[in-house]
Parts: structure tokens; C-alpha cells; sequence
């Protein structure tokens, strides 16, 4: 009998020894006012921040046109020499992040520019035995919408931004072909007393549809401003020729290959709220 209850009383030992963990651990309870250990093992959120922004600013850039049909066709025989494929063209732009879409961001631009090369300011030629001078050059403007989707970094200073602009624009040949008067005759401004055709002025236009993939570096020091490099292709889907606001030019073979496309490479200076 004694060596039956000290076996039951080994095996009663035994078993509570086996629920004493449990039973501690049933008794210990849940300090919800400090972090959670799950908590302060979770993954790092490795998604790109959220970025706002609202402004405006200028632009200015260099425009490389393909001026080789416009030397052909026009340059050359008007005023005997190339030009340059050199635009410089100024311009704004106002942007705002739109709160649907996580850092997408819509805006307007504007840009305009004359080629860097002129024609014969100074120089004269001899028509119908007057001596006049030839002036001529090749202009690009155009206005656009802009659709841009910000990349932020890290840092929250610089930004990666791709985006396109979409617009409507023209481009206009203004050639001039006047001399010096020896006084002011409105009759002579328009042929009579002198002979047809020297003094006189056209402006040959064709619009066109503008499509611009661009990518951007954007640099914002404080939250107020922002500084931008910009690396884009200035697509143009051109038009008919006119000339002098509509008129039509007929055939339009020498003027086919004139066209507003070219890389373009520009700086910007913004205020706005950027963050």
C-alpha cells in the first residue's frame, strides 16, 4: 500500500511538473501598452514616398532641328548659305500633383524660339538694278499639355520624372526682301514707281501636332523652389503650307521636308510647393 501512493505521488510530481509551464504561461498577461515584438519585426516599407507638388516657372531651351531641306529649298537660294541647326527658345510651365493618382502629375507648357542664323542682315544684292537686302529665318512655338509621373528618391530633394507633353504649334519661314528709302511713298511700298517685287515680305506657316517624350531631373533645395533639367524629343506631325495668315501656296514640294522635330534640351527654375 505504501509503495502504491508514493508511485501515485511520483506520477502526481510528474505531471505538474509537465503543466507548470503552461499554467505560467496562462497566468502571465498581455502588456498592451509597449510595442508588440511582431511589431518591431515587420518588414520595411520599400515602396517610393508620396510626392505633392504645385508651381510654376520658366524654361529655357536649345532646340536642334533638322534645318537640312530648309538649307535645300529655301536658305540657299535666298539667301546663299546654311543654317545652323540652332534654336534657342524660352517658354513656362505650371504643373499640379492630381490626389487620384499617386504622384502623377498634370500641366501646361508653352515654348517659342527663332533660329540662331538670320539671313543677310547686312549684306545686298542687286535686283532689278536696286540694291536690297535679304533677311529670312525659321521659327518653332507651340503650347501643350504635360502628363508626368514623379519617381522621388529617398533623399526627398531630387526627383526622376518621365513624362510626355501633347500639344498643337507651328512653325513659320519669315522672309523679307526691302531696301532703303530715300523718302516715305505708300504707293512705292507696293509697286508703284518701283519695279514688282522689291519690296516685300512673307510669312510661309505650317501647323502641326506636337508629341514629347521627355525625362526629367528635378532639384527642389527648399520646399519653395525647384530647379529642373530636362533631355526630350520634339515630335511634330506637320501640316499644310500657307503663306501671309492662310493663303494657299499650291504645291508645297520645297517646303515637305521643313518640319518643328529635333531633340531639345532645356533648364527650368520653379516656386511653387514642392514636398
Amino acid at each position: 500500500m505504501i509503495n502504491l501512493t508514493k508511485k501515485i505521488g511520483v506520477f502526481a510530481g510528474l505531471f505538474l511538473l509537465l503543466c507548470a509551464p503552461r499554467w505560467a504561461a496562462a497566468q502571465i498577461q498581455r502588456d498592451t501598452t509597449h510595442w508588440n515584438d511582431e511589431e518591431l519585426y515587420q518588414d520595411e516599407d520599400k515602396s517610393l514616398p508620396s510626392f505633392f507638388s504645385v508651381g510654376g516657372g520658366i524654361l529655357g531651351a536649345y532646340f536642334i532641328p533638322d534645318l537640312s531641306s530648309f538649307n535645300t529649298n529655301v536658305a540657299q537660294p535666298f539667301v546663299g548659305k546654311d543654317y545652323r541647326n540652332e534654336v534657342w527658345m524660352v517658354g513656362g510651365q505650371g504643373f499640379i500633383t492630381i490626389p487620384w493618382v499617386k504622384n502623377l502629375r498634370v500641366g501646361g507648357m508653352g515654348y517659342s524660339g527663332t533660329s540662331v542664323d538670320c539671313g543677310c542682315t547686312t549684306d545686298t544684292i542687286t535686283k532689278d538694278s536696286i540694291s536690297v537686302n535679304r533677311y529670312l529665318t525659321y521659327s518653332v512655338g507651340y503650347a501643350a499639355l504635360t502628363i508626368d509621373y514623379v519617381l522621388p528618391l529617398r533623399t526627398g530633394r531630387f526627383h526622376i520624372v518621365p513624362g510626355i507633353a501633347l500639344g498643337y504649334g507651328a512653325v513659320n519661314i519669315y522672309a523679307r526682301q526691302a531696301a532703303n528709302r530715300l523718302d516715305f511713298n505708300i504707293g512705292n511700298e507696293f509697286g508703284g514707281g518701283v519695279p514688282d517685287n522689291v519690296y516685300t515680305t512673307h510669312t510661309y506657316t505650317s501647323n502641326f501636332f506636337l508629341y514629347m517624350p521627355q525625362l526629367q531631373f528635378e532639384y527642389s533645395p527648399v520646399g519653395y523652389l525647384m530647379f529642373r533639367l530636362t533631355a526630350a524629343y520634339q515630335g511634330t506631325s506637320m501640316g499644310t503650307w500657307t503663306v501671309d495668315n492662310g493663303l494657299s501656296l499650291g504645291s508645297t514640294d520645297g517646303l515637305s521636308g521643313v518640319k518643328g522635330s529635333g531633340m531639345i534640351l532645356s533648364l527650368g527654375a520653379f516656386l511653387g510647393l514642392f514636398q
